[in-house]
């Protein structure tokens, strides 16, 4: 178990006790969480020790902690909102990959202005609301009925800040419970239904608004002239990318009988929340719309996708070739050259690989040391497996450019859910099925933001 889960576990044993001494079985239990407890405040100490405030792990990873912030002339109320955000994010380290960390400490830091994100943070981190959150997935009806005084003031913390965030921001929840910290999606990416790379090579940010904006600008031009001739204007054209994160959600029916086990029921509703947003996230980054959806990369010609402007095609009608690959390559602005990453689908880089027989005389190895799994014409690449497999006029078979500077996502903090008691089934006559539903959904958009750092291919 995690730290969040160690505490939520030893919360709930002292609520099964109810003031009295422990059996034999519960003291030996409890005594057996605190102990992991304990290592987890040990290895903490230790990073502290290390790595001052900025903590590394010899597996790379990084946390932040609470340290000097950019706000230090904020009010009180938003620097006591920060730090106890700050100390959420700290708390949950054991759970937290580093770029999420990461993340999160920059919405923190520079993007909370009045303090909602962090007082975000701090309620859904509390181990109360935790196991609050798993005594409501488990009887929604009357789950409330046993309530701690500690998991009932954890979630009138996290009512009380969402309501906030409604009248701050303009738009709120629906009635729906929030994700507690260790299972919301939005902070913890993973997940097995698709290969979607995308997260993780392009500008990923979190945000407590609607809507990111941000500023793109061409490149000026600089130029010799003689003595005392006067300048020219090479003043760069401003454009401000506008992206608009979109609801997605996912319905999930659960058994009567898994709901009675909180431990299972957790793990299984996270990995359902997982396994679906990362399957519907990879399709949509990819050619989404951008109406009431992310707009995918090769969304050509319409709201935050390429355009034909970026369009590689091959040499040969109908026919991917050795020789394409290294136009695409030759296409990628020189800016954008040492940063960039190749996309295609598994089934393309399988075919590319065989384009060039080992130990060719007249073709260079397209890929890293003649390895599969290694570079491509001397850059990362990623397999992406929606991105399409076939080879015939128009298909868009390979995206080259640089991501992190080319397509940014933008995650709105705080998934919710809704929960369903009883569900009922027509072809049972409308009668219960002995299940319960779960509805959850969050908000997300994407777009290209810098169109020329990308290039594509299409067959001719």
């Amino acid at each position: 178990m995690n730290e969040t889960e160690l505490r939520a576990a030893i919360q709930t044993l002292e609520d099964e006790a109810a003031g009295e001494p422990f059996t034999s079985s519960q003291r030996d239990r409890w005594n057996d969480l605190n102990e992991q407890l304990d290592e987890y405040k040990v290895r903490r100490e230790r990073l502290l020790e290390l790595a001052g405030n900025q903590r590394s792990r010899e597996d790379g990873a990084r946390f932040p902690s609470v340290g000097t912030r950019s706000d230090e002339t904020s009010p009180a109320h938003v620097r006591a909102a920060h730090d106890a955000g700050l100390r959420a994010i700290e708390r949950n380290s054991g759970v937290l990959e580093a770029s999420a960390a990461d993340r999160l400490d920059g919405l923190i830091r520079e993007r909370d202005p009045v303090g909602v994100g962090g007082r975000y943070l701090d309620a859904v981190g509390d181990p109360h609301y935790l196991s609050a959150f798993g005594k409501m997935f488990q009887d929604p009806m009357q789950g409330h009925l046993r309530f701690t005084p500690q998991e009932v003031e954890a979630v009138r913390k996290v009512s009380a800040v969402e309501e906030e965030r409604a009248m701050s921001i303009g738009t709120g929840s629906a009635g729906g419970f929030a994700v507690p910290f260790t299972l919301d999606p939005t902070i913890i990416i993973t997940g097995t239904g698709a290969a979607n790379p995308i997260r993780d090579i392009s500008s990923v940010e979190t945000i407590v608004t609607h809507e990111w904006r941000g500023v793109t600008a061409d490149s000026v031009v600089a130029a010799f002239g003689a003595e005392a001739a006067p300048a020219t204007d090479a003043s760069p054209t401003l454009v401000q990318p506008d992206l608009l994160t979109q609801k997605a959600f996912c319905f999930i029916p659960v058994s009567i009988e898994l709901t009675q086990d909180w431990g299972s029921l957790q793990q299984n509703i996270a990995n359902l929340i997982y396994d679906a947003k990362n399957t519907l996230e990879a399709t949509k980054f990819l050619t989404g719309t951008g109406t009431n959806e992310p707009s995918g990369i090769l969304n050509i010609g319409a709201l935050n996708g390429l355009t034909t402007t970026q369009r590689v095609q091959t040499a040969v009608s109908a026919t991917f070739a050795v020789g394409d690959p290294w136009l695409l390559k030759a296409q990628v602005p020189a800016r954008f050259i040492a940063t960039s990453t190749w996309a295609a689908a598994p089934a393309i880089w399988d075919k590319t690989y065989r384009f060039v027989a080992q130990g060719s005389t007249t073709e260079p190895r397209q890929f890293g040391d003649g390895d599969r799994g290694g570079n491509f014409v001397g850059r990362p690449k990623v397999e992406w497996s929606p991105m399409t497999t076939t080879t015939t006029t128009g298909s868009r078979i390979m995206i080259g450019g640089d991501f992190k500077t080319g397509y940014k996502i933008v995650d709105r903090i705080g998934m919710q859910i809704e929960t369903i008691p009883h569900l009922f089934g027509a072809a049972q006559g409308n009668l219960p099925t002995g299940q319960r539903g779960f509805y959850a959904y969050w908000r997300v958009g994407a777009g290209v933001i810098a169109p020329n750092a990308f290039r594509y291919l299409e067959v001719l």
